[in-house]
């Protein structure tokens, strides 16, 4: 029975990671997308960074931003380009938005009417949260069907024990 808990134990966990990345990328998705329509302020881009990484796993790419805006007067500085933004592969898509924002003169700042101090430079339901969303589903998906596997195995089989004709 000890070894029957710890998987019991083992599953929960990864369930709570499964659970933990869908309820982040629903938040992130929520916000998102409520950030559409924020009032919007003239921004001054402060900095741009091109981050890439490279491991045994393979390469992500993001783009660090900071910005600086003003809200009724008060000064505020901002580094969320967008709800749920962050590395990830696809090169390309990072270096476009880089080179967008290098381009640019300004930037239009959305903020949270509620607290002003809460920013972003895009919004939208974007590539990086579906990515989050696509890997909890599948991942919660595998846990389940893991945990299937293991309840499976765990009980007789009394379908082939009760078919089963013997003299």
């Amino acid at each position: 029975m000890k070894t029957g808990m710890a998987f019991v134990v083992f599953i929960i966990v990864f369930y709570a990671v499964g659970f933990g990345l869908l309820g982040y990328g629903l938040w992130a998705a929520k916000r998102s997308v409520e950030a559409a329509e924020w009032p919007t302020t003239r921004g001054a881009l402060e900095r741009i960074t091109f981050k890439g990484n490279s491991d045994s796993d393979g390469a992500t790419h993001q783009v660090l931003v900071e910005y600086t805006y003003t809200v009724a007067g008060k000064p505020y500085r901002g580094s969320r380009l967008a709800f749920g933004y962050g590395a990830s592969a696809g090169k390309k898509a990072h270096e476009e938005i880089e080179q967008k924002l290098k381009n640019a003169k300004s930037v239009d700042v959305r903020y949270d009417p509620f607290d002003p101090s809460s920013s972003v430079l895009s919004f939208g339901f974007h590539r990086t949260i579906q990515i989050a969303l696509a890997f909890a589903i599948t991942w919660l998906a595998f846990v389940s069907g893991f945990a299937l596997l293991w309840w499976l195995t765990l009980h007789g089989d009394s379908v082939l024990l009760q078919n089963l004709s013997v003299q």
